[in-house]
């Protein structure tokens, strides 16, 4: 009965263990603003989407984060793709887009004043999202 109870304590934590990482993405980019003249409320905006092609499966349609001046890296949570890998058969593999955008206040409203563009189609598995090891370098301005 003991060894039982320990098994099904083990199983329980193995599962809450499973269930509790956190899936992100490190999103990089060039450290500049673009000659934005900044009044204090510009910021640049990530916009990504991700996409299982061994599934043919949209996991994120597209996502906005905004990231104050000052920055050029933010880890970004996904937890869509903790879902899409609970829920397929076969290992996925993720396609991410991912751009930055320079979002200027001296324009009213702000205005994207320049961007990047980035397609990374490396092998992103689960186990890649759920170590924090996806990494996307949006590069340069243009």
């Amino acid at each position: 009965m003991k060894k039982l109870l320990m098994l099904m304590a083990v199983l329980l934590f193995s599962a809450a263990t499973a269930f509790s990482q956190t899936y992100e993405m490190t999103v990089t980019w060039q450290d500049t603003e673009c000659n934005c003249n900044d009044q204090g409320e510009s910021y640049y905006e990530i916009r990504y989407n991700i996409y299982d092609d061994v599934n043919d499966v949209v996991v994120n349609a597209g996502t906005l984060v905004r990231v104050d001046f000052g920055n050029n890296s933010v880890d970004i949570e996904v937890p869509e793709v903790n879902a899409n890998c609970a829920s397929q058969w076969v290992d996925p593999n993720y396609v991410i887009r991912a751009d930055v955008v320079v979002m200027c206040d001296s324009y009213n409203p702000p205005q994207a004043i320049c961007s990047t563009d980035t397609e990374v189609d490396s092998p992103n598995s689960c186990s890649n999202f759920a170590n924090g090891e996806v990494e996307v370098d949006c590069g340069v301005f243009y």
